[in-house]
């Protein structure tokens, strides 16, 4: 007991000292990751894409005293040390051209008349629409920050620059990757407290329910609270955070705590209600042994589908694939020092049930009842989901939806509001560079850049595309003397003006090595981005000779897009290794490769009944539901084990198999249904979640988990029936 103490103390400690969260894209994407370096390598060399865009609400956006706010604002943010760049109307510049050289001056100027201003804003289109909006009842304020991975505490910085913007302009809509990762990480930390304190409660109620008695209650909680407490005292530790996946882990490791404790409890009830006048000690003892062999296989079956999840390709389901199977162990292991320890000290007097128990024997006679006599019915039923099932899950598309990782609140309204208003709030660089030698800043490469830029413009989905080609044009309307220069001066003019240009747009490589095209967009699913990127790539290969020019396009939504591979790959490493783990130990278990098989069956047949329901609400498996498969896999042995278990017992002393399985079903009803509501209730704790993927996650989870009930209380029975 003094262990047990000692550990939850430290545990909870640690966890109070060390808890971080970390939603960032290091989460998603492994180290030696190509796409992940070479956007690092992206961020060091031409300038990071995380933007903070600030909506600022004005009644003239070009009035001096809002340029003077502007100018306040740069003042105060661009001496800040995470800063790379700041842009807006202030500080936004324009070409000229002077004696064979291009000098940038600035748009707004306290000498310049308004209608100067209008002017040039106009000629600018796709800059001017960055800036300020066509009613100029809003301007923009962008705040380019210095590469994410040098950036030690995002939270603060995030903090300072809100605290900084909000002191210096009234009711401004903040948005950009830095505002939205850290609304991730502040959602993380929030849904996380929700669940466990909605767990507690959740779970207090149906021990009052499940529990033979109230006096298990302490017992229960004790082996609830402690595999938290320690298997997030190590996770801490070792200096991992907590992502929007592994913000689970708590609420799973409750559930099946709860389970295990349910099971052993209500055996040793059984058992010392059976056996009065038996030694308490010998009580304890032949009840976990009763109960250790199922609660053993049924525990190994779970955490197989948690285990598979360490071969993901993604950091973040292997983090929560490995800390959850060490916290299922841990919690398979405590629960029986716990309940041996706390058995001990309960009141030797009589114990009745605290609340009028379903009668759950009535239910397994019915159900023994159909399988036997509407046994055709039952799996031609299971049939047809298997048939249906397969179908959906061919046309279940792919695609994770960043605005559904985001709990609704201010930020996700700021987002819309500046999206509706700017058309994009993230950027993309497309840096288009020649396979050959020899200049790049030719009148034909600058004519094929105008080409490809007119066709980026017409796609829907892009805003605002930037190149030299939108300052040439300007020039070339300004001063037609430009468009006479040769090849070799209109390469060494970019060349000596470079420096001077605003560095929030890139133009042009420092060695001429590239042309860069700057674009915006929305915040689109994995499945469209994939299309965008596929469209911008047509249109690249459509305009510019394939052999001799090559496209690379940077930007956090590049890689984002990659995801979809990845969730794939989790899919289908995590199911198959889960699947054929699962079918060896239940072959251990049952000794027979035909049972073995039946049993199997039915375990699979909840997660096809939970394909037709993705398919048929157009339920795309993303990052919060991938998971799903191999975990359902584990969880809906569990009820197959402990049912297979007493079939055999039965079996053993010599009746038919009908006789045996509905035997087994009468004996383990109560254990069955007990642990579905548990689970379910728990997964419907997941479901309460504020953030969209998450809580479609738990309510699919719970959706299959019932599905499993039915499988196994009355396909595998039917089955076993017709072909054992």
């Amino acid at each position: 007991m003094l262990l047990l103490v000692i550990a939850m103390a430290v545990g909870g400690a640690q966890t109070l000292r060390l808890l971080t969260v970390d939603n960032s894209l290091g989460i998603w994407f492994l180290e030696d990751n190509a796409a992940y370096q070479e956007y690092l390598a992206f961020q060091e060399e031409q300038g990071s894409d995380e933007v903070v865009i600030v909506m600022i609400p004005t009644t003239d956006a070009l009035s001096e005293s809002h340029l003077s706010q502007l100018k306040v604002l740069h003042e105060k943010t661009d001496s800040l040390p995470f800063v790379k760049t700041t842009f807006s109307l202030a500080n936004a510049k324009y070409p000229i051209y002077s004696n064979k050289k291009i000098f940038y001056r600035n748009i707004y100027q306290s000498t310049r008349s308004r209608e100067n201003i209008v002017n040039l804003l106009a000629e600018l289109p796709a800059l001017s629409k960055q800036l300020v909006t066509e009613d100029e009842r809003f301007s923009f304020f962008y705040l380019q920050l210095i590469p994410a991975n040098e950036i030690v505490n995002r939270s603060q910085i995030i903090a300072e620059i809100r605290t900084i913007i909000e002191a210096t302009v009234n009711q401004p809509h903040i948005s950009g990757a830095p505002i939205l990762g850290e609304a991730f990480n502040q959602t993380i930390y929030d849904e996380s407290i929700f669940f466990a304190v909605v767990s507690v409660v959740v779970i207090l109620g149906l021990l009052l329910f499940l529990l033979p008695h109230w006096q298990y209650l302490p017992i229960a909680l004790l082996s609830i609270i402690l595999p938290v407490s320690i298997t997030f005292g190590i996770m801490t530790s070792l200096g991992y955070s907590l992502n929007l996946i592994s913000m689970l882990i708590p609420t799973i490791l409750m559930i099946y705590s709860v389970s295990d404790l349910i099971h052993i409890a209500n055996i040793f009830h059984l058992h010392r209600q059976e056996n009065p006048q038996q030694n308490r000690l010998k009580q304890i003892k032949i009840a976990l042994q009763k109960s250790l062999k199922p609660c053993f296989y049924t525990t190994l079956t779970t955490i197989i589908g948690y285990l598979a999840l360490t071969l993901s390709p993604l950091p973040a389901f292997r983090i929560m694939g490995l800390f959850t199977f060490v916290g299922l162990l841990i919690a398979f292991c405590l629960v029986y020092v716990i309940a041996a320890i706390g058995f001990t000290f309960l009141n030797a007097t009589s114990m009745t049930a605290m609340v009028k128990k379903i009668n759950i024997s009535s239910i397994t006679q019915k159900i023994n009842y159909w399988t036997t006599y509407r046994n055709s019915t039952i799996l031609g039923l299971g049939l047809f989901v298997f048939v249906v099932g397969i179908y959906s899950l061919f046309s279940i598309e792919v695609s994770t939806n960043s605005l559904d990782l985001l709990g609704d609140g201010k930020v996700k309204d700021d987002l819309v509001t500046i999206e509706e208003n700017l058309a994009g709030s993230i950027r993309l660089q497309l840096n288009i560079s020649s396979t050959e030698e020899g200049a790049l800043l030719t009148k034909e490469v600058v004519r094929k850049l105008k080409k490809f830029q007119e066709k980026l413009a017409a796609n829907p989905l892009i805003a605002h595309p930037i190149s030299i080609v939108n300052f040439q044009s300007f020039l070339q309307k300004r001063m037609s003397t430009l468009s006479r220069f040769s090849s070799a001066n209109l390469e060494k003019v970019f060349q000596q003006s470079q420096e001077d240009s605003n560095t929030f747009f890139s133009l042009v490589g420092a060695d001429l090595s590239y042309l860069a095209i700057n674009i915006s967009m929305k915040e689109l699913p994995t499945k469209d981005l994939k299309l965008l990127l596929a469209a911008i790539e047509k249109d690249f290969t459509a305009t510019f000779p394939e052999d001799n020019y090559s496209l690379k396009i940077h930007g956090f939504s590049e890689i984002f897009a990659q995801l979809n591979t990845f969730i794939l790959q989790t899919q289908f490493r995590s199911f198959g290794v889960a699947f054929l783990l699962s079918f060896c130990i239940l072959f251990y278990f049952i000794g027979q490769f035909k049972v073995s098989l039946l049993a199997l069956i039915p375990n699979l047949l909840p997660l096809f009944a939970t394909f037709i329901i993705m398919d048929f609400f157009d339920i795309y498996l993303e990052s919060a539901n991938a998971m799903l498969a191999p975990i359902m896999l584990g969880v809906g042995m569990d009820d197959t084990i402990h049912l297979i278990n007493k079939f055999k017992i039965f079996q053993s002393k010599g009746l038919s198999t009908t006789e045996s399985i509905d035997m087994a079903l009468d004996y383990t009803g109560g254990a069955l249904f007990s642990t579905t509501i548990s689970l379910v209730c728990g997964f419907l704790i997941v479901g309460l979640s504020g953030v969209p993927s998450v809580s479609t996650f738990g309510v699919l989870c719970a959706f299959t988990v019932l599905a499993a009930l039915l499988a196994d209380a009355c396909f595998l029975p039917a089955m076993l029936k017709r072909f054992s």
